[in-house]
């Protein structure tokens, strides 16, 4: 038994541990030493489903500083996430971190899946927001993305001051402008952003946005915001996606279309979408919300995976995906000047919708609306 004990302190030694052993000793290390094992890891691989060539250049700055490489897989947030269910049971996965929608932690039990609590090990761990979007991790993830819907106009085209703030303004300016404005239902989120938005206003009396359950006499509450689109769809027009929708605004089809900012600040930057496009949340208010990153339980670079967490959620980070990426920065001393809106108007933000309600809304409006 000595024998077998000397051995297996042996193998643990030289690096050669199980994941699960690694695990447990970065807790019981100090930041620095942290960071040394990261460097002795040298690499990560960070399944990320967004923006992935960007991403892959904005990482180059992590790269250069600490010579621990970033591998960025292309691949989808439903495969990501199916990918770190499927590897769950492994001793070590192929995922040392993972992006994920902040309501995507509740498919899952993070603190089962995921390494941590890892608020508790980063140095500013206690800044950084752990529950975003209608999901709690527990610790085991942390905000790195804010995002927020809103609409996205051409200020050429329509008088600033007159921009609908309300469902009853929105539904004037639809009837002085037919067919100036455009949503999609899917690919992409800012539709049933907006559809979302217009729904809470005019039947929350009766439906509960905040309840994630979705029982049939729930959803039947939807039936007036169904008559509401279904009377006014010479007014508007459905688009194939996010992109779709902006591009068309871009080119002096439509005026107005809801948007993420994140989305369309990367597009300006891209000198995809004209500057000249500009974003606002109006007081009837849309949702916004962000992603997260968390590392798996069976992450094989753990302490890599760490360390760039760290430099991911600075505010220096923050404040260049800001400028970046349009993004709400979730760090709080990271600059956010070059965002789209105000801090007045991200007073506006609402909270999407919980799964799974949040889908039978989507599913409502497509079958009662679109599909009709």
């Amino acid at each position: 038994m000595a024998k077998t004990l000397t051995t297996l302190a042996a193998v643990a030694a030289l690096g050669l541990g199980t994941a699960t052993a690694q695990s447990a000793d970065l807790k019981d290390m100090a930041w620095d030493d942290i960071v040394t094992q990261a460097k002795a890891e040298g690499e990560l691989t960070w399944f990320h489903w967004y923006l992935q060539p960007a991403m892959r250049e904005a990482v180059q700055g992590f790269e250069e500083e600490f010579g621990i490489t970033v591998t960025i897989p292309d691949g989808t947030l439903d495969a990501n996430q199916s990918k770190l269910l499927a590897e769950s049971r492994r001793e070590a996965g192929d995922i040392d971190l993972i992006s994920l929608g902040g309501d995507r932690l509740n498919a899952f039990d993070p603190t089962a899946l995921l390494y941590g609590p890892i608020d508790s090990l980063l140095p500013e761990g206690e800044k950084l927001r752990t529950a975003i979007q209608g999901g709690d991790s527990k610790g085991h993830a942390v905000a790195f993305w804010g995002n927020q819907t809103g609409l996205a106009y051409d200020p050429t085209r329509v008088d600033e001051a007159g921009l609908p703030q309300t469902v009853e303004d929105l539904d004037a300016w639809m009837a002085a402008n037919p067919q100036s404005f455009g949503f999609n239902t899917e690919n992409g989120g800012s539709g049933p952003a907006l559809f979302q938005s217009v729904a809470r206003n005019l039947v929350s009396d009766a439906v509960d946005f905040t309840d994630p359950s979705d029982d049939d006499s729930k959803v039947a509450g939807l039936a007036p915001a169904w008559d509401w689109f279904n009377s006014r769809e010479s007014n508007f027009i459905i688009t194939a996606s996010n992109s779709d929708s902006l591009t068309r605004l871009n080119d002096g089809e439509f005026t107005l279309v809801p948007a993420w900012e994140d989305h369309l600040a990367g597009l300006q930057t891209k000198g995809e979408i004209d500057k000249r496009i500009k974003f606002y949340i109006p007081e009837f208010g849309m949702p916004g919300g962000g992603n997260v990153v968390g590392i798996p339980a069976n992450a094989k670079n753990k302490a890599a995976a760490l360390v760039f967490t760290h430099w991911l959620t600075s505010a220096e980070t923050q404040a260049a995906f800001n400028a970046t990426f349009g993004i709400a920065p979730q760090h709080p001393e990271a600059d956010a000047a070059a965002a789209l809106v105000t801090m007045d108007q991200r007073a506006r933000s609402t909270d999407w919708a919980p799964l799974p309600f949040g889908d039978a809304v989507k599913n409502g409006f497509i079958e009662n609306v679109a599909l009709k």
